[in-house]
């Protein structure tokens, strides 16, 4: 089947590049960077709806995060299939809030189970 002029068309625009960034998260880490060389691939016709599609993006991982390591001398229960949250209360990192369970290693001659938290 030969190609449309419609399609021929679209095949030849321009890339349009739309980003998004926030500035108080560049004020507190300067020298941060997103990790990727090349921009997240989507396909939009209008300009105005990449970059709402990039908000959202950015509402969902453009929050402050950190990662906690936990030992606990006990062996726990990884519960199948479900995403645990723990509350973790650290002064000393100055955190009190719930925090998703990331990684559970479970050391059953140590009787211990490390916990990775992400929040």
């Amino acid at each position: 089947m030969p190609a449309l002029p419609g399609d021929i068309a679209a095949a030849l625009r321009p890339q349009i590049v739309v980003s998004v960034a926030d500035a108080a998260i560049k004020t507190r880490f300067p020298s941060a960077q997103d990790g990727s060389t090349e921009p997240a691939e989507g396909f939009f016709d209008q300009k105005a709806d990449a970059q709402t599609a990039v908000a959202q993006r950015a509402a969902l991982t453009g929050a402050v995060r950190r990662r906690f390591a936990v030992t606990i001398d006990d062996v726990i229960d990884a519960p199948g299939g479900i995403v645990p949250t723990h509350r973790l209360i650290d002064a000393e990192q100055g955190v009190d809030g719930p925090a998703m369970v990331s990684r559970i290693e479970i050391d059953l001659e140590e009787e211990q189970a490390q916990v990775e938290y992400f929040g």
